[in-house]
């Protein structure tokens, strides 16, 4: 080997290094959006997820979405939500992120209720991706008992962008005890790229328990509430997540 060959490759790690360190750290998007929404409701969100303990993930280490929905028609919705998470150079907004859901199927004795739904996440931190969602959004009560069901497919554009489309998959499911309190489970993946899916040691699936309920507020509308530790099923997740999510709905 000539002495330029081992230049070469020092050359080549230097670069690899220096693109790793300025691409920015993902963070995980652990909303879980219903299928439909009362015409004439305003409703204002913030969802959150803090990591108790991280193995050997590289996500955020906290993540939160502030969101502002409306419900246009008892079965369209749309919403505009701020991303913020510490993921890379501290704690800032990283994207604003728009969404739409249209219903298609109402919930019957056989099929889910059923949503299709797109999201459009447009960069503001100079180093995010674009990114683009299409899914589908699904609910099914059976007696005292919800699930809800998310299934997503995003792809990237722009700087730092992901190739190819990737799926995500996020939900929850409880059990009815009171109308202020529903014990159940929540669960979230990214198996990742399409078609054949990322190895199975980097993919990242999480489950664990949660609880959500509702209160009245007089004058006011209605304040739901769900919170929840989720533990990492594979390497790639974090060992730990803690989350929860406070909606106040309005009716105008």
């Amino acid at each position: 080997m000539s002495r330029v060959e081992p230049c070469r490759c020092a050359a080549l790690l230097l670069v690899a290094a220096a693109l790793a360190a300025v691409a920015p750290a993902r963070a995980a998007d652990l909303k879980i959006n219903p299928p439909s929404q009362e015409e004439g409701e305003l409703d204002l969100e913030d969802n959150s997820a803090v990591l108790a303990n991280r193995g050997r993930s590289s996500d955020a280490d906290q993540t939160h979405f502030g969101e502002l929905g409306y419900g246009i028609r008892d079965y369209w919705w749309i919403e505009v939500e701020t991303h913020w998470d510490d993921a890379d150079n501290g704690f800032r907004p990283r994207t604003l992120d728009f969404e739409n859901a249209v219903r298609l199927q109402p919930q019957s004795e056989y099929w889910p209720e059923s949503a299709v739904f797109l999201e459009y996440d447009h960069a503001v931190d100079g180093q995010s991706p674009e990114t683009a969602t299409v899914g589908g959004l699904f609910r099914k009560d059976f007696g005292p008992s919800s699930t809800v069901l998310n299934l997503l497919f995003d792809h990237d554009l722009g700087r730092n962008a992901l190739s190819g489309v990737r799926l995500r998959y996020a939900g929850i499911s409880t059990w009815e005890v009171t109308d202020s309190f529903a014990p159940g489970a929540e669960f979230f993946g990214v198996p990742g790229k399409l078609p054949g899916f990322d190895r199975a040691s980097t993919q990242d699936h999480r489950l664990g328990p949660a609880f959500a309920g509702a209160v009245e507020i007089e004058g006011l509308g209605a304040l739901g509430y769900t919170g929840g530790y989720l533990f990492g099923l594979t390497p790639g997740a974090p060992a730990g997540t803690l989350i929860w999510r406070l909606e106040l709905d309005i009716k105008l």
